[in-house]
Parts: C-alpha cells; sequence; structure tokens
C-alpha cells in the first residue's frame, strides 16, 4: 500500500473509532427496541462464527487451492493471527459486553467485548480475497459488513468494539498480504 494512502487511512480510521465510540450506548439502545423477526433469523444465522469462517475462509481456500495454494496459507496465517490478536487485545481492555450473554466456562476471555473477533477475522481476510479472488470482491466486503452489523444488531457488541475490530483486522490482512507479496512470509 502506498505510504500516504495507508497513513491517511489509519487516521481516517482513528477517527472513525473515536466517533464510534461516543455513539457507543446510543446505537446499542437503538438496536434494542428495533428488531425484526425476519432479520433475527437471516442474521442469527450470518452471526455465527462457523458460518463466517466457512464463507470467508473455507470457501475461498476450496477455490484458491488448486490456483494458488500459497494464497491459501496466507489467509489461514491472517485468520489465525487476528484470533489470537483479538484474544491478547481481550485480554489487555477486558470490556463488558453490552448485554449478558452466553458464558463460556472454559475461555472466559471470549466473553469479553473489546474488539469483536467476528470483525477482527473477517476483515483480515478482506485483503487477501479481493486479492486474489477480485470477480467477487462486493460478496466479501458485502458479507464482512454484515457480520459486523449483526454483532452490533444483537446487542454482542458495541459499535465501536466493531469498527476496531474491522479496522485492526484490515490492516492485519494489509501487513501480511505485503509480507507475502514482498516474499518475506514463503518462498514464491
Amino acid at each position: 500500500m502506498e505510504k500516504n494512502k495507508g497513513i491517511r487511512l489509519l487516521i481516517a480510521g482513528i477517527l472513525l473509532f473515536l466517533i464510534s465510540y461516543i455513539f457507543d450506548r446510543q446505537i446499542n439502545l437503538f438496536f434494542k427496541d428495533f428488531r425484526f423477526a425476519f432479520f433475527d433469523i437471516i442474521f442469527g444465522v450470518m452471526t455465527n462464527f462457523g458460518v463466517a469462517v466457512l464463507v470467508m475462509l473455507i470457501i475461498p481456500s476450496i477455490i484458491l487451492y488448486n490456483k494458488n495454494k500459497k494464497s491459501v496459507y496466507l489467509a489461514w496465517l491472517t485468520f489465525i493471527a487476528s484470533v489470537i490478536l483479538a484474544f491478547v487485545i481481550k485480554l489487555i481492555v477486558l470490556r463488558q459486553r453490552p448485554i449478558e450473554a452466553f458464558a463460556y466456562p472454559f475461555i472466559t476471555i471470549i466473553n469479553y467485548s473489546f474488539p469483536s473477533m467476528h470483525a477482527m477475522a473477517v476483515f483480515s481476510l478482506l485483503p487477501a480475497l479481493i486479492r486474489f479472488l477480485p470477480k467477487q470482491k462486493n460478496l466479501w466486503i458485502g458479507f464482512a459488513f454484515l457480520v459486523g452489523f449483526t454483532r452490533i444488531y444483537f446487542g454482542f457488541h458495541f459499535l465501536s468494539d466493531v469498527v476496531f475490530g474491522a479496522l485492526f483486522g484490515y490492516f492485519t490482512g494489509i501487513f501480511l498480504l505485503e509480507y507475502y507479496e514482498k516474499g518475506k512470509l514463503c518462498r514464491k
């Protein structure tokens, strides 16, 4: 990525995060009252982490495997890195979720809200998916945004959790893609 473009994108991301943080409570209260059964069903499927992984990682891996195995390794590395980074940040911040969610007895770190691991994982995959499967670019971007939106819609996360997760994930994906393209992650 061009250095000036990257800096502008980073500054815009920071501003977007700060603005989203200001409106966290209002957005959360809005979606408590703004629920429809139809959307609950559709978004309930989309917000499932397994569905997000299937659409954004497994299916693209199957498509790319015969064309470019190394891009598949990049996608999996990016996904794993984003999940690990999300866990580390959750351990540092320890922000409570906006609602009482199901408590995971052995992995209590998942019970924390900041950042959204869903958003971080799907947005980290976007740079590689757009690079290696550009014809489906709108599908990848749209699905990533819908996954992030569902996390807010159901009250699992504040807006700032999702915005930060999306931005940090996206920058993680760009960073790893650039290293990959320079031949520093694996030999071409």
